[in-house]
Parts: structure tokens; sequence; C-alpha cells
């Protein structure tokens, strides 16, 4: 095993400074809660799952290895194969972005597309949401497969900065997401492309944690 894989390494000097538990979440979506994924090798998840059982923080070079594969496998996993460097961060936030249907996904700041998906998955209420309802969301079928409108699920102050719906307008957004008809037809036929499907079963989650660290982070500064 390499020692010290490539990295974003702003991200890694954020999780360096982040709470355990919120790494432990990370360590979970990567590696499909202990279960493995078809890309991701036997020798990185046994080693990133020995970590998590570890009081202390986790090291530099586990940090490491947790995101070189996240910016390897985001995508497309068949293309990992033919992948020489890992994608950088700003590209996998964006294309979440799109998957979405954010607007302007492109031209927006990583800063607005990050807290545009939080507050537009999480609500006013994101920092108190717990870890299971987060995941649940972030992995909804018709969140993976695309028919979550990001737009739909935001408010504007009168100075036109996003904010999210109240708890209960938040909670009643993901009701009607299970209830839409495409929710039924998708479940039935599975997702087009499995590849794909994987991919997104990783990468929307992690991405969205991430920008729920960094979120955190900016708001404990404020305070």
């Amino acid at each position: 095993m390499e020692r010290f894989a490539k990295c974003d390494q702003h991200l890694l000097a954020l999780l360096q400074r982040a709470e355990k538990k919120q790494v432990d979440f990370l360590v979970h979506i990567l590696t499909d809660d202990g279960r493995g994924r078809v890309a991701l090798s036997s020798s990185i998840k046994d080693f990133l799952l020995h970590e998590r059982t570890n009081e202390d923080k986790y090291s530099k070079e586990a940090l490491c290895h947790l995101l070189h594969e996240f910016q390897s496998f985001g995508g497309h996993s068949i293309a990992n194969l033919f992948r020489k460097e890992p994608l950088p961060y700003n590209e996998l936030l964006t294309d979440v972005h799109k998957k979405l249907n954010g607007e302007n996904s492109k031209t927006k700041s990583r800063e607005l597309k990050e807290r545009e998906i939080v507050l537009g998955l999480f609500g006013s209420n994101w920092s108190a949401l717990p870890d299971a309802e987060r995941l649940e969301r972030t992995t909804e079928t018709v969140v993976i497969s695309g028919f979550f409108n990001i737009k739909k699920n935001l408010n504007f102050d009168a100075a036109g900065a996003v904010t999210g719906l109240s708890v209960a307008a938040s909670a009643a957004a993901f009701v009607a997401l299970r209830l839409h008809p495409a929710a039924a037809a998708i479940s039935t036929l599975g997702i087009i492309s499995q590849s794909v499907g994987e991919a997104y079963r990783m990468t929307i989650p992690f991405v969205v944690q991430i920008a729920y660290i960094k979120m955190l982070s900016q708001l404990r500064i404020n305070k």
C-alpha cells in the first residue's frame, strides 16, 4: 500500500481538524458500511475500518487514502480504471450540484454550491439533522437518479441570499419525493447504469458530508 496517496491537501487539512465521528461517517460511506465496493481494494477498506475502531483521530495516511479513493471513484467507476490522477474536488462538487439539478453549476463559487446542496437536502435545520437521516436523504433513489431539484427546496431572503426550507417543509419535500411516480419506476427498473448508480451512491453523500463539515466549521467560527 502506498504510504501517502495523492489527495486534495485542503480537504486533508479540513479532515485533520474535523471531529472523528464526522470522518467515521465518510468511512461508512466509502466502504458501504464495511461491505466494500467493487472499485475499493480490500486492503484499503480493512485499513480504514481498522482506523475507525481506534479512539484516536485518523492518521494522515488513512485520511490521504480516504480522500484519494473518493477523488478516484467519482463520476463513473469504469472510467476509474483509466484515470491516472484523482479528480479535483471542485469537479466532483460541480458534478453533484448538476446531478441535483442545480443552476449555473460551472460558474457558481464552491462555497455557494456547497451551501445550496446542504440547505437544499437538509433544510434550515441542517446542522441538527441526525447522521442517519442525512445519509438516508443523500442516498434516496430519486436523488441518486437525478430527480431531486435543489431550487425547489430552497428559499431566498430579501437580499437574495439562499436559505433552507423549514424543518416541516423540508421533511414534507422528501415524503413527496418518495411518493413521486418516478420513484416506483426507478425502483422497479433499477438505476439505468449500475456503474454510474454505484458511483453516485458514494460521491453524492461524500460530497455532501464534506460540505456539511465545512459549513459546521464556519458556523463555529462565526459564533
